[in-house]
């Protein structure tokens, strides 16, 4: 498995082209969700590519931001492509998303917007639900926060 870190600037064009074409399988064809997944945010994320070897198939993605203007720091668009799937890179990709912004952005609160059925998923990494379950895409979701000071599961 190889992991790497790059900015929205620094992705070549076929590698941008792909990682939303990942994104668009899982979220959007897969979940049957009809969505805005290009959200104007991702230019000022860094994103996780993980490939199942240097120069492979793209198997999982994330996407990390620090905080930018009102908004909070963010982990989001958790992928794991379903040949991946069971194999702990889920976990992965969350442990290195929340090292990440531990490193550029530490004592941050962060937050995520999570499908409900992965609410304790996440909560293994201190994360809390806070708010009301919402739909988007028509999948219920749920708002939760990683407050500052609470330890890096793993």
């Amino acid at each position: 498995m190889h992991l790497r870190w790059t900015s929205f600037e620094e992705l070549p064009l076929h590698q941008l082209y792909e990682l939303l074409a990942f994104r668009q399988r899982v979220f959007i064809v897969e979940q049957a969700s009809p969505y805005m997944d290009l959200d104007g945010k991702d230019a000022a994320c860094w994103h996780l590519l993980v490939r199942d070897r240097p120069g492979g198939a793209l198997i999982g993605c994330a996407r990390a931001c620090g905080p930018v203007g009102a908004e909070p720091a963010f982990l989001g668009r958790i992928v794991v492509a379903p040949e991946a799937r069971g194999t702990g890179l889920g976990r992965r990709l969350v442990t290195e998303g929340l090292r990440w912004l531990s490193i550029h952005h530490p004592r941050q609160d962060v937050r995520l917007s999570a499908q409900i059925h992965l609410e304790d998923f996440y909560g293994d990494f201190g994360f809390v639900r806070e708010g009301d379950p919402y739909s988007d895409g028509g999948i219920p979701h749920v708002t939760m926060w990683r407050r500052t000071g609470q330890a890096l599961a793993a």
